[in-house]
């Protein structure tokens, strides 16, 4: 992770926590708790936004199909988020850390479908996002995602247990 990264998602951790309630007075434990809390509520958010984007229509076959792609992802994560609940509250950061990963794979697949769906429809529609003029309708939700994936998994790694 370059030093820019790691400072954007230093701020990322402070802000997103910070806005948590019972983060102010939680130790490490408590804040993995929150995190991952905070992760369920994200991707389940991400899930709604995707159906509202599929309902207001308009979109090329390429984005449809990334769109279908990104809603099945999300709500596959969903259901190992769960498990992640579950690992961390029994302990077992390796699982944990197993599933969350498996998590953060879904808000990146979802951003490589807009990616792949750009280029494979460059000749058909105005290429603008093969150029990178135009970016997925995702982006900021799966930007959001997998950075609070990796705050969660970060906590949880930290408590070396």
């Amino acid at each position: 992770m370059a030093g820019g990264q790691h400072q954007d998602l230093t701020l990322f951790c402070v802000s997103s926590l910070e806005a948590a309630p019972g983060s102010d007075g939680a130790d490490a434990r408590g804040l993995a708790t929150i995190a991952t809390n905070l992760t369920l509520a994200n991707y389940t958010a991400a899930v709604a936004t995707i159906k509202a984007l599929q309902l207001r229509g308009g979109w090329s076959p390429a984005q449809r199909a990334a769109l279908a792609t990104c809603r099945t992802r999300y709500i596959e994560a969903l259901n190992v988020v769960h498990s992640a609940v579950h690992a961390l509250a029994t302990r077992r950061a390796r699982d944990y850390v197993a599933d969350m990963t498996v998590v953060a794979d879904a808000a990146a697949d979802c951003d490589e479908a807009f990616r792949a769906g750009a280029v494979a429809g460059a000749g058909t529609t105005t290429g603008k996002e093969a150029d990178g003029g135009e970016s997925s309708p995702m982006r900021k939700v799966d930007e959001d995602a997998i950075n609070l994936t990796n705050v969660a998994m970060l906590i949880v790694t930290s408590l070396g247990e």
